[in-house]
């Protein structure tokens, strides 16, 4: 799809909220206060629309026209070619702006409007776009219901005729701290009281729990889908220490805990009344699968930034203090372990300013920090989950994350180092993140299934429905599972029919600020990123024409292909969505990359069944129904299957999700998910 005048959001007339959720994720990344902090609602400019916001809940979104008269002359003439007045008279074009409720039920109810007119000087085509703006308030509704999101239109029409759409998909601005469990984001020897006990407890329901089996030995109505783990983690720099012991990089330091958790575990067990040759043979294969973990470092990924880390100071001094927290390192004879932790939080390469760190007992913290990004094995040896699963989630993969990260990361018998998945980068968005690859097509990670043209058409739907469903759904596991931090992040974005809201090199403070240019045809020029309508309208015209040859008996080609062809997708989408389909061609799989990091092992596993039973759910058949069929078959234009795919997107609900997946999914899923971020 060509974004043009007519329909790039990007392209004034623009949509504007005050305030926005990019204007509170400010104070979590920029330090410009007297005082500090996060919550310091008085700091910024904007203020005012901020202290009514946390007063009365309202937001207002405005119609920006454009200031630059290069600006309103483009859409002055847009317009008036579009009308062509007829003589003397003219109808003047209508605005209307209409705000509805979104990601819950009922979905797409009409909370708010306004309209206006275009006025239009025959004479010389100039025409008069008056300030228009609707606003609302983000609280409960009559019906009870207080909406994660809204969907705000601007139409401009001429009689029955639409001449321009924008759209802006609101989230409430998130005023004051993240909401977060501390052992979620940061870790520590000695920080929490029962790590040692917990990884015990672990190691030994997993011991029990453990049933070796090869892949002869598949129950034969299960159905295994492959996935890799990726989870970037901010920590210290080698030390001295660490190289005296032959530990030159994180991997070798990260294969060092892994010994020291097979030894400490073998330990446990010689004191247990157990049958010790044969515990011995299974403990040694547990943790032998770490063997083929790798860890890499992504120069992306860096600390917090300056607010962010302070307010993570705080809370981890305020869970010292806390006589009921236990904590070891409430013990003066610690100081040396506070003081590298304090040195992790503190330190990074944006520069921490003298009056935030003045509220710390330091004059300097380290700029020097590494940036391991730990994934799982790939195929064949990689992770699986298998469906139907078991109530409880409790499988080999399940066992690996959570020996991964309580029985290694976190297990202070094994681990001398602190580690953190810092939130809020300097630009207001993620500052850490876990990406799950779910298996496509690659024939070595199971389901271990070999691509073949004559089940090229099949195969094809099955990942296109995967997608549809994604578009869908993406939105309300943004709003329901992650956390506000990642909700607008260029690395990972919305994937929105309608189009862009905002561009890579914006901060989420000044999303949708910069304006993209337009070709002498009136297209944009560079719509790489986020182009969810150009990649539909390619998906529309290659399954058309394959419909065509097979009526025609024509020797096929691979849909799969040509659909997914690497040129279209970097074109098109870019690898930066939520959902990566770039990754197809290098691995076989797509990448889940929506969810902020997290060290909790509930969590992570509870995710990676998500991605992957999602991809197992709606690459079944019986789902093309409703997620397929509709969008691209008895449709004769694309732009009318996109606006059904624009439509299912904004009627998804959190509860949908949950009904469509509760029976394909481990019962703790989405408890496990919802708990630890509310």
């Amino acid at each position: 799809m060509a974004l043009n005048i007519s329909n790039c959001n990007l392209i004034y007339p623009k949509l504007r909220v005050t305030p926005s959720y990019g204007e509170a994720m400010r104070y979590h990344a920029e330090f410009r206060g007297e005082v500090g902090g996060i919550g310091d609602v008085g700091s910024y400019g904007g203020e005012d629309e901020l202290q009514r916001y946390v007063a009365t809940g309202e937001l207002v979104v405005l119609v920006d026209w454009g200031c630059m008269a290069s600006d309103s002359a483009k859409l002055s003439r847009f317009v008036f070619e579009v009308v062509k007045p007829d003589g003397l008279v003219c109808e003047h074009p209508t605005v209307e702006l209409t705000v509805r409720g979104i990601g819950r039920r009922p979905a797409m109810a009409l909370l708010a409007s306004s309209a206006s007119e275009v006025h239009i000087n025959i004479t010389t085509g100039v025409c008069i776009f008056e300030a228009t703006n609707v606003a609302w308030k983000h609280s409960k509704q009559s019906n009870g219901v207080q909406y994660p999101e809204y969907l705000v239109t601007l139409e401009l029409s001429h009689g029955n005729s639409k001449i321009l759409q924008r759209t802006l998909h609101v989230v409430p601005p998130q005023i004051g701290p993240l909401k977060f469990s501390l052992g979620d984001i940061a870790w520590a020897p000695g920080l929490f009281h029962n790590d040692e006990e917990k990884a015990n407890t672990l190691i030994h329901s997993l011991l029990n729990g453990y049933t070796p089996k090869t892949d002869a030995e598949v129950i034969p109505q299960q159905r295994r889908r492959g996935f890799g783990l990726e989870l970037e983690t901010v920590q210290l720099p080698q030390n001295e220490e660490d190289c005296e012991a032959g530990c030159f990089t994180h991997q070798q330091k990260f294969q060092q805990s892994v010994e020291r958790a097979r030894q400490w575990h073998l330990r446990q067990i010689s004191l247990a009344d157990v049958d010790y040759d044969a515990t011995t043979k299974v403990v040694n294969e547990m943790w032998d699968q770490f063997a083929r973990w790798s860890v890499s470092h992504d120069l992306y990924v860096e600390n917090a930034a300056p607010p962010s880390r302070i307010d993570l100071y705080q809370r981890i001094k305020a869970h010292i203090a806390d006589a009921e927290n236990q904590s070891p390192l409430s013990d003066i004879a610690h100081s040396d372990k506070i003081r590298e932790l304090d040195d992790l939080v503190l330190g990074g390469r944006v520069e921490m300013p003298l009056k935030l760190l003045s509220s710390t007992p330091y004059v300097e913290v380290p700029i020097s920090q590494a940036s391991p990004e730990y994934k799982s094995p790939p195929p064949p040896y990689e992770l699986y989950h298998a469906f139907p699963p078991r109530h409880d989630g409790k499988d080999k993969a399940d066992a690996s994350i959570r020996l991964f990260l309580d029985g290694i990361m976190k297990n202070p018998a094994v681990s001398s180092k602190p580690v953190i998945v810092p939130l809020v980068s300097d630009i207001g968005q993620s500052a850490s993140s876990i990406h799950v690859h779910v298996n496509i097509i690659n024939p070595t990670a199971w389901p271990r299934k070999t691509m073949e043209l004559s089940n090229d058409m099949e195969d094809t739907k099955s990942l296109l429905c995967v997608i549809f469903g994604w578009i869908c759904f993406d939105q309300v596991v943004q709003n329901f599972v992650c956390l506000p931090n990642v909700w607008r992040d260029r690395s990972f974005a919305p994937m929105l029919c309608t189009g862009p809201e905002f561009s890579w090199r914006e901060p989420s403070w000044e999303h949708g600020h910069s304006t993209v240019s337009l070709d002498d045809d009136g297209n944009v020029k560079d719509a790489k990123l986020y182009n969810i309508p150009a990649f539909f309208r390619h998906v529309f015209s290659c399954y058309k024409s394959a419909h065509c040859q097979e009526e025609k008996k024509e020797s096929p080609t691979s849909l799969f292909d040509t659909i997914f062809d690497q040129e279209v997708l970097l074109e098109t989408l870019s690898r930066w969505n939520s959902l990566n389909l770039i990754s197809l061609k290098m691995y076989g799989t797509v990448e889940f990359r929506r969810m902020h990091a997290s060290l909790n092992a509930d969590f992570v596993s509870a995710w990676t069944w998500l991605c992957v039973g999602f991809v197992e759910k709606f690459s079944s058949p019986v789902m093309f129904d409703k997620f397929l069929y509709p969008f691209l078959e008895g449709v004769g234009d694309w732009k009318v299957g996109l606006e059904r795919l624009a439509e299912a997107q904004n009627n998804a609900t959190f509860d949908d999700l949950k009904e469509l997946m509760c029976e394909d999914l481990p019962t703790t899923v989405f408890e496990a998910l919802l708990k630890s971020n509310h």
